[in-house]
């Protein structure tokens, strides 16, 4: 399958490549591809325009040039088959967002170029790159918004046109729906939120997955500090941060973040008071965030994410004790092992800082039901997570300890030895213990450990 392009993280203009992210391009009012000067570029110059209106959506498109629609037409009003499916998409996607709580997109009336009504906006365009935006403009209270959406889906790596309008216009309008609490948002949660929209939506579509990768290739990474230029995927990818919340939460806790986002208060922290009342935290969701997403591909057991064994999987490190590493921010690191004997595992590390989740392993696969946060007693073979759990983006070490399970805190017992194996990714036995007297089995996490999979994925052209 051709590779995707990025949605809305960099637009490829005609006369130059323009930084525009859907959550932040705002102005007070702006041009539209039907004014003389357009947006940004995106003009129908001289072209024929026309426009499609439901009850709350206008789509308008060009007969002829440059941003010229798939004119044919099964319909008696010869509306374009594409142009009414996407004025369709559209109407659909605000009517369930209405459904789940959200606030309405307001009127853009208070705009001279507002396509002609207090209706949102939809403009069908030929991307240079990319194939969606969506543009908020703000007269001093919430803010209302349009969209720039491909004109053909042509090219983008989409099994059909019908696929890449289901896709964008469901994506694009739930940046016009988080326009109306907040815009300039995080992009890890106003591209996360967006894709966790699309996938609830129209559960069918296949893009939620097909970005995950990345996000999962980059578990030491700080949630909420993405790798810079064109990110897409990993933006994309963060999705399973909302999805998390929302299955183990429930699905209004995210429209309950964005209420308080609209307060004044940053998402994250908004998150942890969401969490609070739901008798949680931030500190305490993060490692079993990060369990969960261990937890997929060849490991989804019982709980977690419900497609987890479609997801890519992280990359899991040997399991021993004194095994240690440094997070900073919303980061994780993960272990696999088998402990022959009961053992109590805990962690060395400033506790306001970073937590752990140990996950039994049965047959090889997770029992995310049976997760226990750490210090913990457990036996067997198992996962263990370490994740930092605040933003701060200082070091913040931990060191794992394998303990008397008896409770009173002494070591496990252990005798001289070596190391036999190579690196995280092979079979390797715990340097300093033997297989008995509290020892150390561990797995081969070579051929059994999850590794992040290759995926095609939309990028720039």
């Amino acid at each position: 399958m051709k590779p995707f392009a990025p949605r809305i993280l960099l637009l490829a203009l005609p006369f130059g490549a323009v930084l525009l992210s859907a959550s932040s391009a705002r102005a007070a009012c702006t041009g539209r591809p039907t004014d003389a000067n357009g947006y940004q570029g995106y003009t129908y110059g001289d072209a024929e325009t026309k426009s499609f209106a439901m009850a709350k959506v206008r789509v308008h498109w060009a007969t002829s040039g440059t941003h010229m629609a798939t004119l044919a037409s099964t319909r008696d009003d010869g509306v374009p088959d594409s142009v009414a499916e996407a004025a369709e998409i559209a109407e659909h996607a605000l009517e369930k967002y209405a459904e789940m709580g959200y606030r309405a997109v307001p009127s853009d009336a208070a705009c001279s170029s507002n396509g002609g009504d207090e209706k949102l906006d939809i403009y069908l365009v030929k991307f240079n790159g990319g194939d969606g935006a969506c543009i908020a403009e703000c007269n001093g209270g919430a803010c209302s918004s349009f969209a720039l959406i491909d004109s053909t889906f042509r090219n983008h790596g989409y099994a059909s046109p019908s696929e890449g309008f289901r896709t964008v216009v469901t994506h694009e309008l739930f940046h016009a729906i988080q326009n109306v609490y907040k815009t300039n948002d995080d992009p890890f949660w106003a591209e996360g939120t967006a894709q966790w929209a699309m996938k609830t939506l129209h559960p069918d579509l296949r893009d939620f997955e097909r970005n995950l990768p990345k996000f999962f290739d980059e578990p030491t990474r700080s949630l909420d500090a993405p790798p810079t230029g064109v990110t897409a995927g990993y933006l994309y990818g963060s999705a399973v941060w909302p999805l998390f919340l929302a299955t183990s939460h429930g699905p209004e806790t995210i429209r309950e973040i964005f209420e308080l986002e609209a307060e004044g208060q940053k998402v994250l922290e908004a998150t942890d008071d969401v969490l609070t009342k739901k008798g949680s935290s931030l500190a305490e969701a993060f490692p079993m965030f990060a369990a969960w997403n261990v937890a997929t591909a060849k490991l989804a057991g019982t709980g977690g994410y419900p497609d987890g064994a479609t997801y890519p999987g992280i990359k899991t490190t040997a399991l021993e004790d004194g095994a240690s590493n440094i997070t900073s921010g919303l980061a994780y690191f993960a272990y696999r092992g088998t402990l022959d004997t009961p053992q109590q595992i805990a962690l060395e590390t400033d506790d306001s800082r970073n937590g752990g989740v140990v996950v039994p392993l049965e047959g090889g696969k997770a029992r995310i039901d049976r997760a226990k946060k750490l210090p913990a007693d457990a036996e067997g073979e198992v996962l263990v997570v370490v994740a930092g759990t605040t933003t701060k983006k200082t070091d913040a070490p931990f060191t794992i300890r394998f303990r008397d399970p008896a409770g009173d805190g002494a070591p496990a017992e252990s005798s001289s030895g070596g190391s036999r194996g190579g690196g995280g990714d092979g079979c390797q036995a715990a340097p300093g213990r033997a297989p008995s007297g509290g020892g150390l089995l561990l797995a081969c996490v070579g051929a059994a450990g999850v590794l992040a999979a290759g995926s095609s994925r939309r990028k720039r052209a």
